[in-house]
């Protein structure tokens, strides 16, 4: 392990980086990402990035010398004897590259020909069915780079036993097969069931016997998603699994953002607008800009994978091919790689159980507990918290030995401000102690893991050079690169459903001057309180107004300063502006640490943080020396824009540079607040003859 960082999660989404500096010297690295509620469960694997480091000057050997390579993974994990059988394969030339061949034959070792219209395609994957007879010797025959037809056996013999087979190409229904020798069910009984990962239940299970024919189930019955069909002995040991992927008819789980553009005026930059389809939810999406022939963009990194495939396969999946193109052309590929998957996992699932606890509140935040070692017991009753950073206020209750406890979201280098109450509410500054979890006394057993995560890397997916050249010719060091200073900044945090978090910038503050211009953008209202010489805040609460409280540092503030209150005295303000039988409306001031002796701040005591969440860091690009460069073409990226929000009803719209650019590769990804995952990849063209949009100003 290289290094370690530790994210916060606000509803599944997280979002950071790594320096990537002259210190990574080798080309492949791994980012590993997990929860401590994961260590609970052997089998649920981390989620694991391979990523390539451009700029190795030489290419490691292959490790196969020999030729082409084919690799034969049947229905079920084996051919069963005189029944018919599905048999997914791959075949990888000699530097372990995928091959897209077509006229693949299948034949028998006297000569015969089988099947004669096998192909792969661009991963190198393919698919073919014959009915397997125990006493013949099978070849695939194809044609190498050189035009020569070679043949390869295939090494996986017919077995008399039982096995399963998946029709997943209807459009309504799934349809299960057993695939039997003669005779195999005469004296055992066997079940077919449905199992789902997610759901961590039966969705459905159906004894059979030696009459027993296909079984049809509607896709509505099954969950979206990875499923796997199993066939159980009288003892529920899984004999043959087969994983396969269920498009539900009533709802879709990848959706598309609409893509529109156009050129500028001077034609030396592209506007692209982004929005999503009517009656879409807000999605938190990131869009990246590539150079058309790009090789950047690696399928395995896509969000719609990630999520919906990656997780429960053994190997590396190329999500992204999966979810764009023709979606009956895209449904069958996918099935032929499900089928190929070796699917191990029941047996965990069934030791496991299935009461598997599917919320994490008791890892959300900063654990910490403390004391207050000069606690009036019988007139204080709580301590009362809050991060500086957030501006975050919280009250927990004191024992009878003058401890507390709680959690908190805290980063790397915030502060906690800590008051004691009394009964009438009065806050003083206490003797406290306060401690963290050590989040350093990490003793999970990485190396368990990272032997399971082995089987992630995929040699075939890995950065290949078409054409041989220097790449230190065209590389600076990355301790040279020189960045842009157009980093965007994220300012606005959802905490709740209710609850937002603003960070005020420059920006803002040169915007709206005062504290109370500022909430009116934001909604609330203000009216003006002649009797305390000041204004209060309001927002509507039908057929009223109610009165929203506002506090600095937790204490609340006199109508007076609200209304002389400079923005720029404001760090960051977390407020709800709706009016709920749960919760009230509140308005939380942070103050910058230059006006720590402004107010109140003699009344707490403030204690730093020693390991936190990291937060978020911005994004530079590199000032490429050359936008012509084969480098550049391949491997550069003309913009990167992360963490923004869309809508259905107004469009978002970015200027891209084109730099030198006659075309350009959008891609889009991410996440709605419930879940719904986007992924939208689309060539731009703005020069084309045939392109009518309007220019703009």
């Amino acid at each position: 392990m290289l290094t370690k960082k530790m994210f916060l999660v606000r509803n599944g989404v997280s979002f950071g980086d790594f320096k990537v500096d002259s210190t990574f010297i080798e080309d492949s690295y791994t980012i590993m990402a997990w929860t401590n509620y994961m260590k609970n469960f052997e089998f649920t694997t981390p989620f694991l990035q391979n990523i390539e480091i451009i700029g190795v000057g030489e290419q490691s050997e292959s490790k196969n010398k020999g030729g082409i390579t084919v690799l034969v993974y049947p229905e079920g994990q084996q051919i069963v004897a005189n029944t018919y059988n599905n048999v997914g394969f791959k075949i990888f030339n000699p530097a372990l590259q995928p091959i897209n061949a077509k006229k693949i034959q299948l034949i028998t070792g006297k000569g015969e020909r089988i099947q004669s219209n096998i192909q792969t395609n661009q991963l190198g994957q393919g698919r073919f069915g014959f009915f397997a007879d125990p006493t013949e010797t099978y070849f695939l025959k194809l044609q190498n780079t050189n035009g020569l037809w070679i043949t390869k056996e295939l090494e996986v013999k017919p077995h008399h036993g039982i096995g399963i087979n998946i029709d997943n190409t209807a459009k309504d229904v799934v349809v299960l097969n057993p695939k039997r020798s003669k005779s195999i069910l005469n004296n055992e009984k066997f079940s077919m069931a449905i199992y789902n990962h997610v759901n961590g239940n039966y969705v459905y299970r159906y004894e059979f016997n030696g009459d027993s024919g296909p079984i049809s189930i509607n896709r509505n019955q099954i969950p979206g998603g990875i499923n796997t069909a199993v066939i159980l002995d009288e003892t529920m040991r899984p004999i043959s699994q087969r994983m396969f992927f269920n498009r539900q008819n009533l709802k879709e789980r990848v959706g598309s953002v609409n893509v529109s553009y156009c050129l500028n005026k001077a034609q030396d930059s592209l506007q692209i607008d982004m929005i999503l389809p009517q009656g879409h939810q807000m999605a938190n999406l990131s869009l990246s800009v590539l150079p058309a022939e790009s090789n950047a963009n690696f399928p395995d990194n896509s969000i719609a994978s990630s999520f919906l495939i990656q997780p429960y396969l053994h190997k590396h999946i190329e999500g992204r091919y999966f979810f764009g193109g023709n979606k009956r052309s895209r449904d069958y590929q996918m099935d032929t790689r499900l089928l190929m998957e070796r699917t191990e996992r029941f047996d965990q699932y069934i030791r496991a159980g299935n009461a598997k606890n599917s919320t994490y509140k008791h890892e959300e935040d900063i654990a910490f507990n403390g004391k207050i070692l000069d606690a009036d017991l019988e007139n204080e009753k709580q301590v009362s918290l809050f991060s500086q950073a957030l501006g975050t206020v919280n009250f927990f209750e004191l024992s009878t030995n003058k401890n507390f406890e709680g959690n908190l979201p805290l980063f790397e280098g915030d502060s906690i401000m800590i008051s004691v109450l009394n009964h009438k509410g009065k806050l003083r500054k206490p003797k406290a102690e306060l401690y963290f979890d050590d989040n350093n006394a990490d003793t999970f057993d990485y190396t368990k893991w990272l032997s399971k995560a082995g089987r992630f890397k995929s040699g075939v997916s890995q950065l290949r050079m078409n054409e041989s050249f220097n790449l230190t010719d065209g590389i600076i060091s990355l301790d040279e690169v020189v960045v842009s200073e157009r980093a965007k900044e994220t300012t606005k945090f959802q905490i709740t459903p209710e609850i937002q978090m603003r960070i005020i910038d420059k920006t803002t503050v040169k915007r709206y001057p005062s504290f109370t211009s500022y909430i009116r953008k934001l909604g609330f209202q203000t009216r003006l309180n002649r009797k305390a010489g000041g204004i209060n805040v309001y927002v509507p609460d039908p057929p009223y107004l109610a009165r929203v409280p506002v506090l600095i540092e937790g204490l609340p503030v006199d109508s007076g300063q609200l209304m002389s209150m400079p923005l720029s005295m404001v760090k960051s303000m977390v407020y709800n502006r709706y009016v709920t039988p749960h919760q009230g409306s509140f308005i939380s001031l942070s103050l910058r640490s230059d006006y720590d002796g402004l107010y109140g701040r003699d009344k707490f005591t403030s204690i730093a943080v020693p390991k936190g969440f990291s937060r978020a860091q911005a994004y530079f690009a590199p000032n490429y020396p050359d936008y012509g460069s084969s480098l550049y073409q391949r491997y550069g990226a003309i913009w990167w824009e992360s963490q923004f929000e869309i809508h259905s009803d107004v469009p978002y719209s970015i200027t891209v540079p084109l730099n030198e650019q006659r075309e350009v590769k959008v891609i889009i990804e991410g996440m709605s607040s419930n879940g719904f995952l986007y992924y939208t990849e689309q060539n731009c063209s703005p020069f084309e003859t045939n392109y009518s949009s309007n220019q703009q100003e």
